[in-house]
């Protein structure tokens, strides 16, 4: 199923206003948005398919629009545009999704940011502007990644429909899924980089700074245990060399990382490793070794 978003409006027809009058308007035909930084110009971006001409699920990867900590209208100035047609929606992160095939419907990789809500809009045409209207949502718009759109959301797969994304907060917190994966990798790399040095130099009272098994911080016996099986380890397979991260898998949330380490020890060579890696707080930490 292809995420179609019909518009949700209330129109003012027969009301026009008179916002010419007491607010300055644009003179170029664009789309644009009246935030706390003043008015933007959204320059938009493609809609992006996963799925096939059968079945697709549309989404952008990620913003490319401005940033605002709050916004109060848009002003869509296109020729053409039934305004019925124009609608916002809020974005969410889908990491998958169903499509369906010649054969039965099947999950899929998506990784893109796709319509989570579609957000009700009043829609009022501005006297002596023919082509002009002016796009209010009719609830205030919380932190979020949001897609003005004109017609529909989505399109065929294969091929182009243009929106015209806006944050509200902050654009890295609403990250394309390259940019998740180049992240987690650099995390990844930093957080095995400090445990093989804590390792290498016993200096094992450092070790929950980045070693929690299943959250938890080792104490007692279990950080006995755990101290006397890596000392064994060590002593036949040498000290750690380097360890490269050859893969990554993140979760959909971004908070849980799945990694292919190859460690390369003194006395036994490149060995293949797993870890997962799971945020807790601002920080990752090795949860899992095998």
């Amino acid at each position: 199923m292809r995420y179609w978003l019909g518009a949700s409006v209330l129109l003012a027809f027969g009301l026009f206003t008179l916002i010419g009058c007491h607010r300055s308007l644009p003179e170029a035909y664009g789309i644009y948005v009246d935030t706390n930084h003043g008015r933007l110009p959204l320059q938009g971006e493609a809609v992006v398919a996963a799925g096939n001409v059968l079945s697709s699920i549309a989404g952008l990867r990620g913003p490319i629009g401005p940033e605002c900590s709050s916004l109060q209208d848009f002003i869509v100035y296109e020729k053409d545009v039934p305004p019925t047609t124009i609608g916002l929606a809020r974005l969410e992160f889908a990491a998958d999704g169903e499509v369906a095939t010649f054969l039965s419907p099947t999950r899929i990789a998506v990784n893109l940011w796709v319509p989570k809500e579609s957000i009700q809009l009043d829609v009022k045409p501005v006297e002596e502007r023919r082509d002009m209207y002016i796009i209010s949502p009719r609830k205030r718009l919380e932190k979020g990644f949001y897609a003005l759109y004109l017609g529909s959301f989505g399109s065929a797969f294969g091929e182009t429909n243009r929106v015209y994304d806006v944050v509200i907060g902050a654009s890295k917190d609403f990250p394309s899924f390259q940019d998740r994966l180049e992240l987690a990798k650099r995390e990844a790399g930093k957080v095995t980089e400090q445990m093989n040095q804590i390792l290498n130099k016993g200096d094992y009272g450092h070790l929950a700074d980045v070693y929690r098994p299943d959250g938890r911080i080792l104490s007692g016996e279990e950080l006995q245990t755990f101290i006397k099986g890596n000392l064994t380890w060590l002593g036949s397979a040498g000290k750690v060399v380097k360890s490269e991260i050859t893969t990554v898998n993140i979760s959909d949330s971004g908070r849980s990382v799945q990694c292919a380490v190859k460690t390369t020890y003194e006395k036994v060579g490149v060995q293949n490793e797993a870890l997962i890696l799971k945020k807790i707080g601002d920080q990752y930490f090795v949860t899992q070794m095998h």
